[in-house]
């Protein structure tokens, strides 16, 4: 037995490397991180992070996710055919490649599938893949059980590692003004256990599955999950917008467990369509609720009279030594007031080898912080921030 169950762990990372999504993953990585270097280097001549960045967050926080989902799935024995998994496959590509991230929440690449496959029952439509679904309805409810469980993880994962990806951008306000913004966006690659209906072993607990799935024989199959969102931050400073974004979705997962769990195991023929459709509308209104939010607040993000504003700080560059965070504002440097981007570099040059700044924090308060300043850094400090030009009613972006 023991020699079999290796074997089937074998077939399952095999399978794992050979599902699309896993590719789709890695190129849609690669993709973003190519788009953000080219929109970063035409705003600031310069680029944030490297080009492989996405890719290279695609995987740490999204295995400890798996882990964790496939310890529910695996106790609850929830099952998904071939058949589900193709779908939901081809649906996270198809949302991946129309809305990138923005659309890449379980509510849509789980919700939606159980919605087109009911809608197509209901219907009655003559859909030749549709019609091999229609014998293996009974599985969606183990689907419902996932979705909330996704969901739920989507909100932990965007509170705790949802700032990782945070790239500086510009934007024309209502006024014709430029004035800055911050594109969040983070996509993760979580593997998951499922029990899938065919194979050597045979269920000899009689709690188990608590899912029922229907089969008799069973194997495991590791299968990848693409989560990931997308949103722009213009009202505020990036982590109030993430951690409320989070907090909100985490909840809506709450609530999508506690009635999947209700429905599954007391209505279970009604339970994939209402929990489908509480997870499509409740992520749709978070996001809404989101871009209303920021349309409606003044711009965070502009020109100043007293101070220079930070948007992003380059990693590995002075200011990143010194801590400098999104939305502080620089007074002084070296002792000298500065209010633009001329003064800053000429109180960086009254020593070029140690820089102190004054600085003032996202509470409105004075704090100092200073460093020594080396051969090959970056000339300028590495601050990105909007600049007023003498010009009026135009706006410059330097990169200090």
């Amino acid at each position: 037995m023991a020699q079999i169950l290796l074997l089937e762990i074998a077939k399952a990372i095999g399978k794992f490397f050979i599902h699309p999504v896993f590719y789709f993953s890695i190129i849609l990585a690669l993709a973003a991180g190519y788009l953000r270097v080219k929109r970063e280097r035409k705003d600031f001549h310069v680029r944030v992070n490297g080009a492989l960045h996405e890719l290279k967050q695609l995987w740490p926080a999204g295995i400890l996710a798996g882990v964790i989902l496939s310890i529910f799935t695996m106790v609850l024995g929830v099952a998904v055919p071939l058949e589900y998994i193709i779908l939901i496959a081809a649906f996270s590509i198809l949302l991946g490649v129309i809305a990138n991230a923005r659309l890449l929440s379980a509510a849509f690449t789980i919700g939606l599938p159980v919605v087109f496959i009911y809608t197509t029952v209901s219907l009655e439509l003559q859909i030749p893949y549709i019609e091999q679904l229609r014998g293996n309805m009974t599985f969606l409810s183990g689907l419902s059980i996932l979705l909330a469980l996704l969901i739920l993880m989507e909100g932990i994962l965007m509170m705790r590692g949802g700032l990782k990806d945070v790239s500086p951008k510009l934007r024309t306000s209502r006024r014709g003004l430029t004035v800055g913004a911050l594109q969040v966006k983070r996509l993760w690659l979580v593997p998951v256990l499922f029990v899938y209906p065919a194979g050597p072993f045979v269920s000899t607990l009689d709690w188990w599955p608590v899912v029922q799935w229907g089969g008799e024989t069973f194997t495991i199959i590791l299968v990848p999950f693409l989560l990931g969102f997308q949103q722009q931050v213009q009202g505020c400073l990036p982590k109030d917008a993430v951690v409320k974004l989070g907090k909100q979705t985490l909840i809506l997962g709450i609530i999508v467990l506690v009635v999947a769990n209700a429905l599954v195991f007391f209505y279970p023929s009604v339970a994939p369509p209402i929990v489908a459709g509480i997870s499509i509308l409740g992520r749709f209104w978070i996001s809404y609720r989101h871009r209303v939010r920021e349309n409606n607040t003044l711009y965070y993000y502009t020109p100043l009279n007293d101070g220079v504003m930070i948007l992003d700080v380059l990693p590995g560059s002075p200011a990143d030594r010194m801590e400098l965070k999104t939305g502080e504002v620089i007074v002084k440097c070296n002792n000298l007031e500065v209010t633009n981007k001329k003064e800053l570099y000429k109180a960086v040059l009254k020593n070029r080898a140690y820089c102190k700044l004054e600085v003032l924090d996202e509470h409105q308060e004075i704090r100092f912080v200073q460093c020594s300043l080396y051969e090959g850094d970056h000339h300028e400090l590495g601050i990105l921030f909007i600049e007023r030009r003498e010009r009026p009613k135009d706006t410059e972006v330097a990169s200090f």
